[in-house]
């Protein structure tokens, strides 16, 4: 995936964004993502799709992606700026924690699966590999249970399926039923 950042002039004046190429892009996309001075516009490309095409697809959403943008101001993480520091610090309480997490999770699924591994991830709370390794961010201790619980089930539901299809959505509803009130509330804890 590449990044560049662009400015698109206007009848208006000059709108400035982030243009992305994504592999898996079918189709020209605008998102808006929160920022700390207000939102950032981000617009995706297939890898082969024209610059042009995406710079006119903005311009005829261009009302929209600046309201949202005025709107979108990062709000200040709940867990603040935990550095490297707190993260030694609490790692072996992290990975005791989550290891407990899976295998009592995992009791329920009974999946096998690699390596666990803990890490400070600044955007990630989770992964799984097509190898069947799992990787957890560590403040995943500092999240109420249910939403660890959440992002622990989500994880090892990509053990069977490794997206997020239908069938996925229905091995973690399995465990979570609640899983899109779950998937809200960790927004906020970004």
């Amino acid at each position: 995936m590449s990044r560049e950042a662009r400015i698109l002039k206007l009848k208006t004046g000059e709108l400035s964004y982030e243009l992305r190429r994504h592999g898996r892009a079918r189709r020209v996309n605008i998102r808006v993502v929160p920022g700390p001075a207000g939102g950032r516009i981000v617009v995706t490309l297939p890898t082969r799709g024209s610059i042009r095409a995406g710079e006119r697809f903005l311009a005829r959403h261009a009302d929209w992606a600046l309201r949202q943008s005025a709107r979108l101001v990062e709000p200040e993480s709940r867990l603040g700026k935990l550095g490297k520091r707190e993260y030694r610090k609490r790692r072996d309480e992290a990975v005791a924690y989550i290891r407990a997490k899976v295998e009592g999770w995992n009791r329920f699924y009974g999946f096998s699966y690699g390596r666990i591994t803990i890490r400070d991830q600044k955007t990630r709370w989770g992964s799984c590999s097509e190898t069947g390794n799992l990787s957890f961010n560590w403040k995943l201790l500092l999240l109420p249970e249910r939403l660890t619980d959440y992002i622990v089930v989500h994880e090892l539901c990509h053990l069977a399926e490794l997206n997020h299809s239908d069938r996925f959505w229905t091995l973690v509803a399995r465990a979570i039923p609640d899983y899109r009130a779950c998937i809200r509330e960790l927004r906020q804890w970004r």
